[in-house]
């Protein structure tokens, strides 16, 4: 999408709100042009391309993700396909991406306005991201769980039981990434327990801090108890 030199110049001075909306799922959608880039955001929150781009352009450099062997990803609350284009874009990463994005708003603003179609690679669900794990039968080296209604996480994408399939999901030697925002006390309640959670789902967990605007919690988890994964096959299989 083009624009002019007066929307570049008022995007730096003032952002130009392109498009609102509201939908079932999310009370309040705005695309927006800041520092001539394309942001989606909830009425809070950046959904896409904002301060959540440079969150897990972070977080991703602390993980060393280029180093390690990604050949599937599987991203739960797509939004407009800000992850997807740190992985394929900015890291090269030679992956297939599944991204899980409720909202059908959601996906027709990414692909209106974000152009998500430019990812070959890309498989995009409509469905409910609490229930992805009940009919998956695949398998992940990366699953990255960025879901949000607005500044909420839904309390489903929090329990041990949607974690621990999360876990199950995943490759020998794969990731779970989960962003967690801390805006407030309860937040940070609820993120101690989620980080308890990580710490009994997993062999190796670890949380990364970063701070844009206001504190992200990346809570890492790696190597998952070896449980009953017979119903889970590789998506190259």
């Amino acid at each position: 999408m083009k624009f002019g030199k007066w929307d570049i110049i008022r995007s730096y001075l003032f952002g130009r709100i392109l498009t609102t909306l509201s939908s079932e799922t999310n009370p309040y959608l705005e695309v927006s042009l800041i520092n001539n880039k394309l942001v989606l955001n909830a009425r809070h929150i950046n959904y896409s391309y904002g301060g959540l781009h440079k969150v897990f352009q972070k977080a991703f450099k602390e993980i060393n993700i280029s180093s390690r062997i990604i050949q599937d990803v599987l991203i739960l609350g797509f939004g407009a396909g800000s992850i997807a284009e740190i992985l394929i874009e900015e890291h090269q990463l030679k992956c297939r991406i599944t991204g899980v994005e409720k909202d059908p708003e959601v996906i027709r603003l990414a692909e209106e306005y974000f152009n998500t179609g430019r990812f070959k690679t890309l498989d995009i669900l409509q469905e409910d991201a609490c229930k992805f794990f009940k009919t998956n039968n695949r398998r992940f080296d990366l699953v990255i769980i960025d879901v949000y209604i607005d500044h909420n996480v839904p309390k489903c994408c929090e329990t041990h039981e949607f974690i621990r399939d999360a876990g199950k999901a995943l490759n020998p030697g794969g990731l779970v990434v989960f962003n967690k925002m801390i805006y407030n006390k309860d937040a940070a309640a609820s993120g101690k327990r989620l980080i308890k959670v990580f710490e009994n789902s997993f062999e190796n967990s670890n949380v990364i801090e970063i701070h844009e605007r206001i504190m992200n919690w990346i809570i890492v988890g790696e190597n998952p108890f070896a449980p009953d994964n017979s119903r889970f096959v590789n998506i190259n299989s």
